[in-house]
């Protein structure tokens, strides 16, 4: 009888240490999932800032009249003129967000365009911007009201916010149990083209 309880108590045991196990296991690729979505959304947002910086700070180059150099500014989309390519041809560029993905789990997952004259706008870096606001200012600081096509001559200093996030939910770094989007947020809070520093 001891021989049975002794067996069926190192069942038990043995149950109860292979779980521990699996439940170990499952934590660290969990992690390891986590870490690796986090770095992806990292590099995404990285890659989109580097091409934001760059465009952004060409706005006006070799345009006549820099007064003239921004054609659309609203709170998500902007357009303007600059010489891109160096060719003496002014080129138009846009940057928008597209509208919200609904294949994806994460709701919030947009793409963020590109639009270079009359191609067709593109993804303009990694899947996964949830946030893409752009605010303006003049040159004293004060900010200037988007879709104010009158006020878009005095446009001297461009905000940048921007957000990524994972389609996906990976496990929280916190709390094991619980699931998050992994996520990373650039705001560029005085970004300005010396092409349309053009006042004073």
């Amino acid at each position: 009888m001891s021989i049975i309880l002794d067996i069926l108590g190192s069942i038990i045991i043995s149950g109860y240490v292979i779980l521990m196990g699996l439940q170990l296991n499952a934590t660290i690729a969990g992690s390891a999932t986590a870490s690796m979505t986090n770095l992806n959304v990292q590099e995404s947002l990285g890659d989109i800032v580097r091409n934001l910086e760059y465009d952004f700070r060409k706005i006006g180059y070799h345009v006549d009249d820099p007064k003239m150099c921004i054609a659309l500014a609203d709170t998500a989309h902007i357009k303007f003129y600059a010489d891109m390519d160096r060719n003496g041809s002014v080129d138009s560029v846009e940057w928008f967000a597209g509208a919200p993905l609904t294949t994806l789990p994460n709701p919030d997952v947009r793409v963020l365009y590109r639009k270079f004259n009359q191609e067709d706008a593109g993804g303009a870096g990694g899947l996964g911007v949830t946030q893409f606001k752009l605010r303006y200012f003049n040159e004293s600081g004060h900010e200037i009201p988007p879709l104010t096509p009158s006020l878009y001559s005095q446009i001297w200093i461009i905000e940048i916010s921007l957000r990524v996030e994972s389609p996906y939910q990976v496990q929280a770094a916190v709390n094991t149990e619980n699931s998050e989007y992994a996520a990373a947020y650039w705001r560029q809070t005085r970004l300005a083209s010396r092409n349309i520093k053009r006042h004073g």
